[in-house]
């Protein structure tokens, strides 16, 4: 039986031109196996996966639950999957956290637009109770949170705010499901079976030493614009600078519109100044009819948006990692939420063999989503985490 604390596993591709079969149940046996070589179910405090929406969901949900007998089983959809094996996209992820170094308490949060403060509290304050519960408790500095919510319901920033206060000082960290790049549909998974329009929260308690983190690569300001014309219910800019919005950011970089993808988006990003720092409002689309981009974050009339150089991603991300090492020393195990528009950058600079280095040295695994949560706030192009240093 395993001497680890966490445990992952990687599925091959929803798309394998090698094995056009390879079916959700090919995928859900698959992470399983590899996990239950090293640990029996029962020593498995909760199963935390991230799946293709490639795979036949309805599958997915009954397998995940038969396959680990007795155990909480929670995940979301997602954008791309990864772990030492390196990026990969259309897959099946699983991470199982076991009871030998971990306590956990889930719970399902419905409507997310429609939460409120007392709700959140509530929600908060049972999650404690429960861990306090348990034969084996934590202290106060050894718990965090990860939140996993549907990733096209543009509520990330009231979900966030509205249960800052419900956790005070546990640190929080998250991300926001996907599905594949199609904005069609997110879900997060719980208590045997998907859900839109919801979030799932776990609070983690954990004799491990830990720290949460997030980090960009943002190097310097380019030029500033000014939104002005937007809908910032749906998160959509129609004219920035008193221009058309789509027409203006393809000009500024030499190209047409209809040359926009998410490529050019990962490459040429916009942020907005908070706090004095930038942070990174992503584009999700532009609507070649009515020359509309649509973001991942809140956007409003009048806010300044600024061109950003980038820095070299993976410098950034090998240089926290090291500075956690010297912290926390050797790494037991670092999850993330990880954009999927980095490693769309990362994939686009052939990098893929720079970034496996990283992910094996540091045994990093997570998904690929279209947004991340650290603390209250909903950031984009971030790689967001927690590092498990060795007991």
């Amino acid at each position: 039986m395993s001497k680890t604390s966490i445990l992952s596993a990687l599925s091959q591709s929803a798309s394998d031109v090698d094995d056009a079969r390879y079916t959700a149940e090919h995928a859900c046996r698959d992470v399983a196996s590899e996990i239950l070589k090293q640990v029996e179910p029962d020593g498995i405090e909760l199963l935390l996966f991230h799946t293709s929406t490639l795979f036949d969901l309805d599958v997915v949900a009954s397998k995940m639950t038969t396959l680990f007998p007795n155990v909480n089983v929670v995940g979301c959809t997602s954008a791309g999957e990864f772990n030492k094996n390196g990026y990969g996209t259309e897959k099946l992820l699983a991470v199982a956290f076991l009871k030998n170094a971990f306590s956990i308490a889930t719970a399902l949060v419905p409507q997310l637009g429609e939460v409120n403060f007392d709700e959140a509290h509530d929600i908060a304050s049972n999650l404690r109770r429960t861990l306090q519960g348990r034969e084996k408790r934590y202290d106060t500095e050894q718990h965090f949170v990860i939140s996993v919510l549907d990733g096209l319901t543009r509520h990330e920033e009231h979900f966030l705010e509205t249960f800052a206060t419900a956790f005070g000082n546990i640190p929080h960290l998250g991300g926001s499901a996907g599905d594949d790049l199609k904005l069609e549909a997110t879900y997060v998974f719980y208590d045997g079976a998907f859900h839109r329009d919801a979030a799932v929260l776990l609070l983690v308690g954990t004799c491990n030493p830990f720290s949460v983190f997030s980090i960009d690569h943002i190097n310097s300001p380019v030029s500033k614009l000014v939104v002005t014309h937007a809908d910032p219910e749906s998160r959509t800019v129609y004219e920035i600078n008193g221009e058309p919005a789509a027409q203006y950011y393809a000009s500024l970089l030499g190209m047409k519109t209809e040359a926009l993808t998410p490529d050019v988006f990962s490459m040429f990003p916009l942020a907005v100044m908070v706090g004095g720092k930038y942070f990174i409002r992503s584009i999700q689309k532009v609507d070649l009819t009515t020359n509309a981009i649509t973001f991942y974050c809140a956007v409003d009339i009048g806010i300044i948006l600024t061109f950003i150089q980038l820095g070299d991603c993976i410098e950034a991300l090998e240089s926290k990692l090291d500075a956690l090492h010297e912290q926390l020393g050797e790494p037991e195990f670092v999850y993330a939420c990880d954009c999927f528009l980095r490693r769309l950058e990362i994939q686009q600079g052939n990098n893929d063999h720079e970034i496996r280095r990283l992910q094996q040295k540091y045994h990093v695994a997570g998904f690929n989503a279209y947004g991340e949560h650290i603390h209250s706030v909903h950031l984009n192009q971030t790689f967001t985490g927690v590092y498990f240093g060795t007991r």
